[in-house]
């Protein structure tokens, strides 16, 4: 019996492109018209991105915000399977065969995320071991691993959330909560151990004590602890004093601005923002 097999779709966000040039160096292991491709460019009007090839699709977007371009894609996309994409990725060979071995190895699984090396070929994090995906397992996972079915993820209503992400309130954090969205709606979530993308090996080290970050990654905890985020926020203000990420005197402004983070992610939950789904 002839397995019917899924197609696959590239969802890809950047900005300011006028060139498809981008696209080849992501897919030089890999023939490009094996896929959909849906080319997210958020712009200005004077730099406009058009695509000549029917299997490569562009919409130009006015508005920023990498969740908002995230979930325009999703509303846009129209194949079985969709793969997150950035614009400064290298897919490894074989991308199309190991999504598909994947979906039917695991036929009931709605998402299921891989692996990322970095430039020196190293694995991009310590991953958990394949199988089904826990809250902790999630923390791993980057968005240009995660693929997904369309169906599934357009019928829970599974998108962004638009207060996470660079150019959002909270600039950072975004996977994971757009990850727990799937996993708390109960939708079945496999981590397969084969690596399919190169990501730059950005030092996420130096961000730890970065104002971004902190400012996000307490807003995180306010989402998914509650008020244990305020105690949450002082264990993890010591912990990066103590790996020097920041200094002693630093340790009064950092703690406020873990509270600004709180406090503003209960200002968005009152006024009922919080939640809201891009294009609602």
């Amino acid at each position: 019996m002839d397995i019917k097999l899924p197609t696959i779709e590239i969802l890809v966000a950047t900005m300011y492109r006028t060139s498809l040039d981008f696209l080849w160096e992501i897919f030089k292991f890999n023939d490009h018209f094996e896929f959909n491709i849906l080319i997210i460019n958020q712009t200005t009007p004077d730099k406009y991105l058009k695509s000549n090839f029917d299997h490569i699709r562009v919409i130009n977007m006015y508005e920023f915000g990498v969740p908002k371009s995230r979930n325009l894609a999703i509303n846009k996309s129209t194949s079985d399977i969709c793969l997150m994409a950035d614009d400064d990725i290298v897919y490894q060979p074989n991308l199309k065969q190991t999504i598909e071995v994947a979906y039917i190895n695991n036929p009931n699984a709605v998402m299921i995320s891989f692996e990322a090396i970095d430039e020196q070929g190293k694995p991009y994090t310590n991953y958990f071991p394949a199988g089904l995906h826990n809250k902790k397992s999630l923390k791993k996972i980057y968005t240009w691993v995660i693929s997904f079915r369309r169906l599934n993820y357009k019928k829970n209503k599974i998108y962004y959330n638009i207060h996470f992400g660079f150019g959002a309130t909270f600039k950072g954090c975004e996977e994971y909560v757009f990850l727990r969205n799937a996993f708390d709606k109960g939708l079945k979530m496999i981590h397969v151990a084969n690596t399919i993308v190169q990501h730059p090996n950005y030092n996420s080290g130096r961000l730890m004590g970065s104002d971004n970050a902190l400012f996000a990654k307490t807003a995180l905890r306010q989402r998914f602890y509650g008020n244990l985020s305020y105690l949450w926020l002082i264990k993890y203000v010591i912990y990066i004093w103590r790996h020097n990420y920041i200094n002693f005197k630093q340790i009064p402004n950092k703690i406020r601005i873990g509270l600004k983070g709180i406090n503003a992610y209960k200002s968005l939950t009152r006024s009922g923002e919080i939640d809201k789904i891009y294009g609602d």
